[in-house]
């Protein structure tokens, strides 16, 4: 083989070689592009994953704050509707003054804190307190030796009777007011469904 064959023999391997190589750089070059898009994917994928999961977990969030803030709101309205009604019917209970049975009424509130007053009291002397509008009621149930009637001098005392020992260590309220007080939580449960049941029922 001459010198010019051995050259151009050469230059056909390296060439070859080099094509070989391009070739090779260019497959690899591929599957790291390839692969590099699929890293690339599954990132915004999973970012995309994670901004979703984070937009729900807000908007949970928010929910969940708009849902307490409703029910306080909520809860504030019954307090103030049930306080008004209450309010307004302890503010009629002087009223009852002009009504009929009034007289009944009030002596049967003495009557039942006298009962009282001698099952825990037995035999001690009791002092009957009464509203002054409401003394000449009580002519007819004179002092005796179980207790005296006495006027509450000193302010606006609710209808009804205040029966207290000489010494001030036991005594019985059995006013208009104190009843009301009483059944304060049955009648804000009352005042509550009436007023409130359709929007408690959908909560």
């Amino acid at each position: 083989m001459s010198e010019k064959e051995l050259l151009q023999s050469l230059e056909e391997d390296t060439k070859r070689e080099c094509d070989a190589m391009l070739e090779n750089a260019r497959r690899e070059a591929e599957i790291t592009e390839k692969r590099a898009a699929e890293e690339m994917g599954k990132v915004k994928e999973q970012r995309l994953e994670q901004t979703r999961t984070s937009l729900k977990l807000e908007r949970v969030k928010r929910l969940a704050g708009a849902r307490a803030y409703a029910n306080e709101v909520l809860l504030k309205e019954r307090q103030r509707a049930a306080a008004k009604a209450l309010d307004e019917v302890n503010a009629g209970l002087h009223e009852l003054r002009k009504e009929k049975e009034y007289p009944e009424i009030v002596k049967r509130l003495f009557k039942e804190a006298m009962d009282r007053w001698r099952a825990f009291m037995k035999e001690e002397k009791a002092l009957a307190v009464v509203p002054k509008q409401d003394i000449s009621l009580f002519k007819d149930l004179s002092s005796s030796a179980a207790y005296e009637i006495v006027a509450y001098e000193t302010g606006d005392m609710s209808p009804g009777v205040i029966v207290i020992g000489k010494d001030e260590r036991f005594k019985i309220i059995n006013t208009l007011h104190s009843r009301l007080e009483m059944a304060r939580s049955e009648l804000v449960s009352m005042i509550d469904k009436a007023l409130f049941g359709e929007i408690l029922k959908s909560n």
